[in-house]
């Protein structure tokens, strides 16, 4: 009779079968083992991203209000109590929120809010700045200190009381959206590179594609006269 295969062979036999159904079991878990690692490796990776532009946004809020509160108080002004308090609650904030994911909406726009109080007891007319909050916060979350440098950069390069200055801030809440319009007229500044804004805002484009990466749009027009920032956040 014909030759036919070795008993052990590969070829036509159940064991041959059975060991090629092994070997691609094989390749296949370790190919879904491989992009698992992966996968987590991206994941710590963009953690660790993350952690790294908070930390870096997190000191400049705190010197930018730390300054203001020196100004008040080498004037002796009698607004400096309460922008102590102001103060003591943005320090706050910043240490018991900003290592989490999300926050409350509301302590978000509570901290914003303190911000630009703080700015407006350095403001001796405060007739140029509009600050306006549309719809309710309550019952949503938000990535904490993710928008506060559109606002501070508004104050930074917008704020000069020899010139035609002019601000607004317009923070609106939708059922699902949150909207942050911010504007200023461009005047004439001073101050030394390491105050500039540019990074923090550049950190902040960087955390809205990490975190909210198909949740968000983001358009900034800088015209020769105006800087303009408008941003919607998707937070369902």
């Amino acid at each position: 009779s014909p030759m036919g295969p070795p008993p052990n062979s590969f070829f036509g036999r159940p064991e041959g079968g059975s060991f090629f159904q092994f070997l691609l079991v094989l390749i296949l878990s370790i190919m879904l083992r491989t992009r698992n690692q992966l996968r987590m490796l991206n994941s710590e990776k963009l953690r660790a991203e993350v952690s790294y532009l908070k930390a870096q946004i997190n000191p400049h809020f705190l010197f930018n209000t730390l300054n203001s509160l020196y100004a008040l108080t080498i004037a002796k002004s009698d607004d400096a109590p309460d922008a102590v308090i102001k103060l003591s609650n943005m320090m706050r904030y910043v240490v018991t929120e900003s290592s989490s994911d999300l926050v409350p909406l509301e302590k978000e726009i509570n901290y914003i809010t303190d911000y630009i109080d703080m700015q407006k007891l350095r403001i001796s007319d405060d007739s140029n700045l509009e600050y306006t909050i549309i719809g309710n916060p309550q019952g949503k979350q938000i990535a904490p200190l993710v928008v506060i440098p559109f606002i501070e950069n508004a104050f930074k390069y917008g704020v000069n009381h020899e010139e035609d200055w002019h601000i607004s801030i317009v923070i609106e809440v939708t059922e699902n959206d949150f909207i942050l319009a911010v504007k200023n007229n461009k005047v004439k500044v001073s101050f030394s590179d390491d105050e500039a804004t540019e990074q923090g805002i550049y950190n902040t484009q960087k955390r809205l594609e990490i975190i909210y990466p198909s949740q968000h749009e983001l358009t900034i027009k800088d015209e020769p006269k105006t800087f303009d920032v408008r941003l919607r956040i998707n937070l369902s």
